[in-house]
């Protein structure tokens, strides 16, 4: 129904009309992240909306969020043509506040890829899964959380080869508002 551009194009403005709706479900943090592995690099820009579901415990708190983004992978060798590809995503996060400063955080969703080479790796599908599992805190009263996370795409060998592809990104985020913060 739709060639590969023209499915990228169509998600890319899923993630849009996301984030125009994400406002409606409270729309909180704003995030960069950056990292790389293996020589393949990784940048991403992410909305995230304010918790959907809260749980609160004695002194900590689980939450579930939804998380829009987009992002740039780069390969290190290749035709120039297939050295980078766009991706945009849709994820609920799951996190876990170990303190009210720090938690751990899970994020598994849909991502569309521009493409299905990335330099000289064949991944088969414009679809790919990801999966993210980070450490996060947020400095003082401010409203700056700094992260880590390990994130892994693969097409969850929906289609043969599947070779995936792992980052180890640093993250800064900004909340928006006071009640965006635990």
């Amino acid at each position: 129904m739709f060639g590969r551009q023209g499915r990228f194009e169509l998600a890319a403005l899923m993630v849009v009309l996301g984030c125009v709706w994400m406002p409606c479900v409270h729309a909180a943090n704003a995030a960069f992240q950056w990292g790389e592995l293996d020589s393949y690099r990784d940048a991403t820009l992410s909305y995230t909306g304010k918790p959907l579901w809260t749980y609160e415990f004695a002194h900590r708190k689980l939450d579930i969020r939804l998380e829009a983004s987009v992002g740039w992978v780069q390969a290190p060798a290749g035709a120039s043509a297939d050295r980078g590809l766009w991706h945009v995503g849709l994820a609920p996060a799951v996190r876990y506040w170990i303190t009210p400063q720090t938690g751990v955080e899970y994020v598994v969703g849909a991502n569309l890829f521009s493409g299905i080479r990335l330099g000289d790796k064949d991944i088969s599908t414009a679809f790919q899964f990801g999966n993210s599992i980070g450490l996060f805190h947020r400095l003082g009263n401010s409203p700056w959380t700094l992260g880590l996370r390990i994130t892994h795409y693969s097409n969850a060998d929906i289609k043969r080869p599947n070779p995936g592809q792992n980052y180890i990104q640093a993250r800064v985020s900004y909340a928006f508002d006071k009640m965006s913060r635990p």
